[in-house]
Order: C-alpha cells, then sequence, then structure tokens
C-alpha cells in the first residue's frame, strides 16, 4: 500500500511538471495538440486553460472555430452554464456560415433550459429557454434533435405550470376568492391542455362558493348563480370526476342559499 501510494504521488508530481511544461510553451501548435488531448481524456480544466490562450493566436479562421468550440465545451462539460450559454451564443454571431451553427443554437438553448430554477423561484430563464427553443424549431423544423426540443419544452412547461398552479392554491388559502377565480381562468387559457384541469376547476368553484357565501347583498345573488353556473359545468365536464360528490354537495348548498335570497 505504501508503495502504491508513494507510485501515484510521483506519477501525480510528473503528470503536473509535465502540464507546467505545456503551459509555458510558446509552441502553439504543439500546445493545441495538447489541449486536444487532455479534452479527449475529460480533463476539462486543464484543457480550457491550454484552449483561452490559443483563441486568439491563429490566423486560419477553420482552425479558430475548431479551437473556439472545444473552449467553448470545455466550459460546458466543467457545468459553466452562465459562460457557456454566452459562448454559444457568440460562437453563432462570430461565425454565422458554420455548419455547427445549428448545433451551437441546440446547446445555447440547453445551457439556458440546465439554468431554469426549481418551480418556486423566479422563472426568467425559463422563458428564455422557452423562447430558445421556439425559435430553434423555427429556424432548424427539420433537425433531428426536434425530439429533444419537444421533450426540453414539455419540461419547462410542465415547471410553469405548477408554479402557477401553486399561485392558484394559495390565493383560495389565503382566502383571496376572486383573485384565485381570475388565476384558475389564465392558468386555462395558457395551458388548455393540462393535467390540473379537473384540480384547477374543483378550487375555482370552491372559490366561486365562498366568495357567494360571504358576498355583500348587492353582489351575492349574481355570484351565486355564478357559482351554480361553475358548479353545472363542471359536473357536465367531469361526469365521473373525482370531485363529484364535493360539487354535490356544494351545489346543494348554493341553492339553498339562492332559495333563501
Amino acid at each position: 500500500m505504501r508503495f502504491l501510494f508513494i507510485l501515484l504521488s510521483f506519477f501525480l508530481l510528473f503528470s503536473c511538471s509535465e502540464y507546467q511544461k505545456v503551459l509555458k510553451s510558446s509552441d502553439v501548435d504543439f500546445k493545441h495538440t495538447q489541449a486536444l488531448q487532455y479534452y479527449n481524456n475529460e480533463d476539462y480544466a486543464r484543457a480550457l486553460q491550454l484552449f483561452e490562450p490559443l483563441l486568439t493566436s491563429f490566423n486560419d479562421r477553420a482552425k479558430s472555430e475548431d479551437i473556439y468550440y472545444y473552449y467553448i465545451y470545455s466550459n460546458f462539460y466543467m457545468q459553466d452554464y452562465i459562460s457557456s450559454e454566452y459562448h454559444f451564443n457568440n460562437f453563432i454571431l462570430k461565425f454565422p456560415l458554420s455548419e455547427k451553427k445549428e448545433e451551437m443554437s441546440f446547446m445555447l438553448a440547453y445551457c439556458q433550459y440546465l439554468q431554469s430554477p426549481r418551480h418556486t423561484l423566479d422563472q426568467e430563464k425559463t422563458y428564455e429557454a422557452l423562447n430558445s427553443l421556439q425559435q430553434f424549431t423555427s429556424d432548424y423544423p427539420g433537425s433531428n434533435r426536434m425530439s429533444q426540443v419537444n421533450e426540453l419544452v414539455i419540461d419547462l412547461n410542465k415547471k410553469l405550470q405548477k408554479k402557477d398552479f401553486e399561485i392558484v392554491k394559495l390565493y383560495y388559502q389565503t382566502g383571496k376568492f376572486l383573485s384565485a377565480i381570475y388565476a384558475a381562468d389564465e392558468f386555462l387559457n395558457n395551458f388548455p391542455e393540462t393535467h390540473y384541469i379537473e384540480e384547477l376547476n374543483f378550487i375555482q368553484i370552491k372559490a366561486h362558493y365562498e366568495l357567494g357565501k360571504n358576498s355583500i347583498e348587492e353582489k351575492k345573488e349574481q355570484r351565486i348563480k355564478e357559482a351554480i353556473f361553475a358548479c353545472d359545468n363542471f359536473l357536465l365536464a367531469f361526469p365521473s370526476g373525482n370531485y363529484n360528490k364535493e360539487i354535490e354537495s356544494i351545489y346543494k348548498k348554493l341553492k339553498e342559499m339562492q332559495n333563501g335570497l
């Protein structure tokens, strides 16, 4: 075991020494070759350090493009998605005729996707990613990446739906019944095929009921009518729904209130 430890220490020391020689070398072709070797060995930290000074070392446009390509991916594989996003976009601007443009456009959107936070946080990055994915779809409708693009869009939309659903629930739970009704309508306009549709309608009916029950006299009759109408629509839309018993109970209470006016 002691021998193995000494051997490993010697190897690491030698490796560091060799890398320092490459780093200090003024031979840009040698440095380029070594950078690619480190990259192919998945040593992206060292590859990145070597690629960076090479970005402006060659007049050959094809070689400059190639170096920049590996430089960006070194950042990406080190999970520096902020830098990667910037450089994928910059690559598109710098090399607009590149055959890698489609790939760079997808990776730009993918970096934004990877930066999309959990649903409880601000979703600005989620909307950026969706916009970039939509742009990719418009620019490359026949791309073999479309199945992955669609998966990313679905995943991001699920996150937005969850956030908006939690907002509707919070409005109801905190007694902001009118806001809950409007937020549920807005949700259904934005995501008409959501799997939350039945639960959203149920929350909306409960909000209608509470709003009608607690309204001032001049608004009570109209709000009770709206709540009854919502119950009727729910039972028609979900004849075998999970909340039908609760809806029928609410409907009965609403009719009793209506008859008592």
